[in-house]
């Protein structure tokens, strides 16, 4: 009967650290996931950050292109109104000029 019991105690034993190693296993192997997955995520995270970045860089250069034409046209159209306004006061000095010499 004591070696019976002897006999449980040592099978409960050797059944505790079964657990114990298929215990520590199994926690070996979950952590080894959540690492996978953490890079996974940081992985994706960097891709779309990188994405994002291209596409913020894109509409950037679209928006500066947009911008450059607005201001050539804004530039283009005070340079014809200060030509245009030149002509006109040099109109007028000639013909100032012309009614003093003739006048």
């Amino acid at each position: 009967m004591i070696k019976d019991i002897i006999d449980q105690i040592k099978e409960s034993e050797n059944k505790a650290k079964d657990i114990v190693a298929s215990s520590k296993k199994e926690s070996s192997e979950i952590i080894e996931k959540a690492y996978q997955k953490a890079n996974r995520q940081v992985r994706d995270a960097e891709l779309k950050a990188k994405k994002l970045l291209k596409e913020a860089e894109e509409k950037a250069a679209i928006d500066a292109e947009a911008q450059k034409a607005r201001l050539e046209a804004e530039f283009d159209k005070k340079i014809k109104a200060i030509r245009d306004d030149s002509r006109m006061k040099e109109e007028e000095a000639v013909k100032k000029l012309v009614d003093k010499v003739l006048g």
